[in-house]
């Protein structure tokens, strides 16, 4: 080939445009990956630290009654102490533990709605709604 038509195919000009094209589908999916676990992470931790520290605050009280009250009383102030749970999204369940031995277990649940989470739920199908961590504290 001489002339004009050589120069188009030997021209590299829009050949870095063109491997960024096809390659920032990736790397945006890879990102907004690490997000998602990251965000997913911290919520599960921060629900396990709660349910921990929930059941650890209600050893302050000597009945059993008061124990469950003073581990509501406790969730109920989570948002100030864990910032990343939403109160409105976050739902508990407190029972004495009978099987093991007197003592509590304080079970937290976490609505995703609405979360990075949620959002690539809709895109993979992986059916996470909610999380949920518990904790057991014997007397």
């Amino acid at each position: 080939m001489t002339g004009r038509g050589y120069r188009f195919w030997e021209d590299e000009d829009g050949a870095v445009a063109v491997e960024f094209a096809l390659v920032l589908p990736l790397l945006l999916a890879i990102l907004f990956g690490i997000v998602c676990f990251g965000q997913y992470f911290s919520i599960a931790h921060s629900l396990q630290q709660l349910a921990a520290e929930s059941a650890r605050y209600s050893v302050l009280e000597l009945s059993e009654a008061n124990r469950m009250a003073k581990a509501e009383e406790f969730i109920s102030g989570a948002t100030s102490r864990f910032p990343i749970l939403h109160s409105g999204k976050v739902s508990h369940a407190i029972s004495p533990a009978v099987t093991a031995g007197p003592g509590i277990v304080v079970t937290i649940t976490y609505n995703l709605s609405g979360s990075a989470i949620d959002l690539i739920d809709g895109f993979l199908g992986l059916d996470i709604s909610e999380i949920s961590r518990s904790s057991y504290l014997a007397y």
